[in-house]
């Protein structure tokens, strides 16, 4: 038979890309008919955990309240704006990587194989990362007033700058439409991923200014 042929690490890439590719197809079709929760999306953030109030700045996250938003700073996701480590993004690297592995291990030893494979798995999240950024830019582009998103809340998907020294984007619900928005602030210190803004103006046509919600 075709299983017992393979070897074991060939048998474990299979079942690993089988795995991924089928739970990354579900999530964007989950996406695609609107049932999309970046919170569960995303790795940023790391609430709730106790002990961690003394660790104080962090990758120059300073002000430490809860949250790490290690994953969300430059460098390590911040690749042309777009943000790579995501549930999305992991399965798209274990899938693609997978597949081409087993295909280079019929003709490299498996060091190189794996090599390739992985470079080919970052190459597929990275596309998978951009071809989504560029579907809610499409969507969003529709004739909506982002002026009736003033007074509204959002959470914050990508880090926004304090003292508005760049830009960030926030997630929220505008006109019956889960849009994400480039977002700038005014607070003294920056908004980290996932937490709760208030958008409060507009700098530009689609550009939001916010401040970070109130603790009720």
């Amino acid at each position: 038979m075709w299983w017992n042929g393979l070897t074991d690490y060939q048998q474990i890439l299979f079942i690993v890309a089988v795995a991924a590719t089928s739970l990354m197809v579900l999530l964007i079709l989950l996406m695609l008919i609107g049932f999309d929760n970046s919170e569960f999306d995303g790795f940023d953030g790391l609430d709730g955990l106790d002990g961690l109030d003394s660790i104080g700045d962090i990758d120059g996250v300073s002000d430490f309240d809860g949250s790490v938003d290690v994953f969300n700073n430059e460098p390590i996701t911040d690749i042309g704006g777009l943000k790579i480590l995501t549930i999305r993004g992991v399965l798209a690297f274990f899938s693609m990587g997978s597949w081409v592995t087993m295909l280079m291990l019929d003709y490299l030893n498996p060091w190189i194989s794996t090599l390739i494979g992985a470079v080919a798995g970052f190459i597929a999240a990275y596309l998978l990362a951009y071809a989504l950024n560029q579907a809610l830019k499409l969507e969003n582009s529709g004739n909506i007033d982002y002026r009736k998103a003033i007074g509204s809340s959002a959470t914050v998907y990508m880090r926004v700058p304090k003292d508005r020294s760049g830009k960030g984007k926030v997630n929220l619900v505008l006109e019956d439409r889960y849009v994400e928005l480039e977002a700038i602030t005014d607070d003294e210190e920056d908004i980290l991923s996932n937490k709760e803004v208030k958008v409060v103006g507009l700098s530009d046509r689609s550009t939001l200014i916010v401040t970070k919600a109130s603790k009720k």
